[in-house]
């Protein structure tokens, strides 16, 4: 397990170095360094962000936030901008790991590894958000779902890296965050669950139940169709349930969490009718 170290100080240095084979981005490495030392990927050269200036930020740009890929758990814990905007964010970043792990990991690794565990991924799943990814033919934008392909599986080619990733503000939702894991504290999630209501609005996503976080759109439809009231519970969790494909692993059988995700949705339909109604 051998690899060359680089430090670009600029974005053009950088997308130059990820023009050549084998080489792999490091923000804050807590993903990254797992899978080498367990011999799941060997990168000849780790490019290290921690010289480009100015990704680091969080801005508020109007109706939606934006946040740059060397922004960290902890950076994002103590955002004024999230406070106020993006309470579902907070509710899940404060899930995530140890201290050390939230002092070094990001949000954008969070998106960039593509494990349908990842805890900030529901909040950006159900804040419709876009993947700014920046290359040699210039800057796009993908929608999270068409960024995010399946396990460690995205969008980007060679070349290119995730500059920042934006979302929509969701301070006027009310928000809720479940996570289940092995343990009470710094667990990878058996199954999530994340939800946002509004009045007859509501966006609803889980994670670790499928190949990638997933948006429950047709039980979302069914909840505007109800406005906002359900009367029967079982036909809006069928609804939830078509999107619940998950697999047995060294974690959870298939069976353990699909009957987390209904206990999580019961959870959610108590809360709903406590607090929100």
């Amino acid at each position: 397990m051998g690899f060359d170290v680089f430090l670009p100080e600029s974005e053009d240095e950088l997308m130059t170095l990820l023009m050549r084979e084998n080489a792999k981005i490091m923000a804050g490495g807590t993903d990254l360094l797992v899978r080498i030392r367990a011999g799941r990927i060997n990168p000849d050269k780790i490019i290290s962000l921690s010289k480009i200036q100015g990704m680091n930020e969080i801005t508020d740009v109007g109706d939606r936030i934006r946040v740059g890929c060397r922004v960290t758990h902890s950076m994002a814990l103590n955002s004024n901008v999230l406070k106020e905007h993006s309470p579902i964010m907070l509710m899940a970043l404060k899930e995530i790991g140890s201290p050390q792990i939230r002092n070094r990991g990001t949000i954008v690794g969070n998106v960039v590894n593509a494990s349908p565990a990842g805890d900030s991924l529901i909040p950006l799943y159900l804040s419709n958000a876009k993947v700014v990814i920046h290359g040699p033919k210039g800057e796009r934008k993908l929608p999270i779902e068409e960024f995010i392909k399946g396990p460690g599986k995205t969008a980007l080619s060679m070349g290119e890296f995730v500059r920042a990733v934006e979302f929509e503000k969701s301070g006027s939702w009310h928000p809720l965050f479940y996570k289940v894991g092995q343990r009470t504290a710094m667990a990878i999630a058996i199954a999530s669950l994340g939800l946002l209501i509004k009045g007859d609005n509501l966006r609803i996503a889980f994670g670790s139940v499928a190949p990638t976080v997933v948006r429950a759109y047709k039980a979302e439809r069914y909840f505007k169709r109800s406005n906002g009231i359900i009367t029967v519970m079982d036909e809006f969790m069928e609804r939830c349930l078509e999107y619940v494909s998950p697999i047995d692993d060294i974690r959870a059988s298939a069976w353990y969490r699909k009957e987390v995700i209904k206990n999580l949705l019961k959870s959610a339909f108590d809360f709903w009718r406590k607090k929100v109604l």
